[in-house]
């Protein structure tokens, strides 16, 4: 009974929100126009313009898997579990759907082959925000066999209505950090009929499978003879990336035509130190550290600074900082060219900005070393594991509590350094590339732990057969 009235609750805060959502949508549209679209998708939970034509495909709808990806970082980790599953059988499709429009971006980049073929056999579109009837329209339209929600997605009005539809679901590359942990715990009344209903769950770790236990253990003996979830500790999927030849040899083309470019002044010695998904303006405290360690003679012309913001609304934001700080920027979407003002000032400083999305292995190829954004500002970190599988040093701050198993790990096999504060990423950052030796022993330690722990998508997709075929 007090499970339904928190629920009824819930639902009665998500209609009163409804305003709240639209003027969201309208500002975050005025940086990202992506915003702005698609919005029967979110609130009435409509189908896509190109459903018909995915539906109406000549192979069938077949087995259809349902995976929800919030973002770039979540569409990314699905990738190699989306491939393995459309690789079983030509009748097998996938819904994907994102909420935000660099995820549905990434999503369209990574699958491309599958979306825009003649019998489509992926489809985009956003999840709808939990309200009941947009839910009910979305299933009702999308009939999935089967539902993947990815990380940390636990949606109550979703999820009931999941089970009312008897579609079993699963919560796969799952993660609980204490304080999600202690969230979920304060408003179990609602979360625990979540966590409950589902058919699996898989953990990354056992500290995360660990947090799931807990939440489900604190239940009254009534709560107990229910159903409870499969509980599995098989990975981290974002381990199994797949790297494309193609972008690694972009990345070996950029650098090399950069020591062909007399306005770079980049030779063959030259050290390209990337900071990659940087966030919320840190770019700016970035620069300046850079300013400060060339004054001090910590870095010379030999060293060329690239910057990746993580999103793309910010590029332009982010060129403004770099010509407020009297250094010119020489960005990917112009062809790694200045603009005509800034070349005739050869004697600034150029900064490297890569703003182009599906492109960050190409950035990592060609740089030395990598600092992860959002690390040094408490705002959790990002991951760090394509820098890993190409053998770069890691650096980053103390706030990566989004990662910190892996960064844990990271710094007890020798590939990733912690720093306090970007002099100590300059000073840490210099000592590292003047030292062949540790340079060669980092890039080893970081290609044979990124090597050691794949395979969790194999597993997931095992016990993504086995929640299917238990028929929940």
């Amino acid at each position: 009974m007090i499970e339904s009235f928190a629920r009824w609750g819930y639902t009665a805060i998500s209609l009163l929100i409804v305003p709240v959502l639209v003027l969201h949508l309208l500002w975050r549209g005025l940086r990202q126009p992506g915003y702005w679209q698609h919005w029967p998708e979110r609130f009435l939970g409509s189908a896509p313009a190109t459903f018909e034509k995915w539906s109406t495909a000549p192979i069938g709808r077949g087995y259809l898997l349902w995976i929800h990806a919030v973002s770039v970082g979540e569409t990314r980790a699905a990738e190699p579990l989306i491939r393995r599953w459309l690789d079983q059988t030509a009748a097998h499709r996938v819904l994907l759907t994102h909420t935000t429009p660099t995820g549905r971006m990434t999503g369209a980049a990574l699958f491309a082959d599958f979306l825009s073929a003649e019998s489509p056999r992926i489809l985009q579109c956003y999840l709808p925000y939990d309200l009941r009837w947009a839910n009910n329209r979305f299933l009702g339209w999308a009939q999935p066999r089967l539902g993947v929600l990815m990380e940390t997605e636990l949606w109550p009005n979703l999820l009931a209505a999941t089970r009312d539809r008897q579609i079993p679901m699963a919560l796969i590359n799952a993660r609980l950090s204490p304080r999600s942990a202690r969230r979920l715990l304060r408003l179990r009344w609602l979360s625990w009929p979540a966590v409950a209903g589902l058919a699996g769950i898989a953990a990354q770790t056992e500290r995360d499978a660990e947090g799931f236990r807990r939440l489900l253990a604190l239940t009254s003996s009534t709560r107990q003879s229910r159903h409870q979830p499969r509980i599995a500790v098989l990975g981290n999927m974002k381990f199994d990336l797949s790297i494309p030849p193609a972008l690694l040899e972009q990345g070996r083309s950029w650098r090399e035509a950069f020591t062909q470019n007399p306005w770079l002044r980049v030779s063959p010695a030259s050290r390209i130190w990337a900071a990659v998904s940087t966030r919320d303006d840190e770019e700016d405290q970035i620069l300046q550290a850079w300013l400060e360690g060339r004054a001090r003679h910590q870095l010379t012309d030999e060293d060329l600074l690239l910057i990746v913001p993580r999103h793309p609304q910010r590029f332009d934001r982010v060129a403004q900082s770099v010509s407020a700080k009297g250094l010119r920027v020489c960005r990917r979407s112009a062809q790694w060219t200045f603009p005509p003002d800034e070349m005739l000032d050869a004697a600034s400083p150029a900064i490297l900005l890569g703003d182009s999305l599906g492109e960050m292995f190409a950035y990592l190829q060609m740089s030395d070393l990598v600092l992860i954004g959002g690390s040094l500002p408490p705002l959790g970190g990002q991951n760090p594991l394509e820098a890993c599988a190409l053998g770069r040093p890691i650096f980053f701050g103390p706030h990566m509590f989004n990662f910190h198993e892996i960064a844990r790990a990271l710094k007890s096999c020798g590939a990733g350094l912690e720093i306090e504060n970007l002099d100590d990423w300059i000073t840490q950052g210099r000592r590292c590339l003047d030292d062949p030796h540790e340079l060669r022993q980092r890039a080893d330690a970081a290609i044979a732990f990124s090597i050691a722990h794949r395979g969790a998508a194999d597993r997931c997709l095992e016990f993504l057969k086995t929640i299917s075929q238990a028929g929940h």
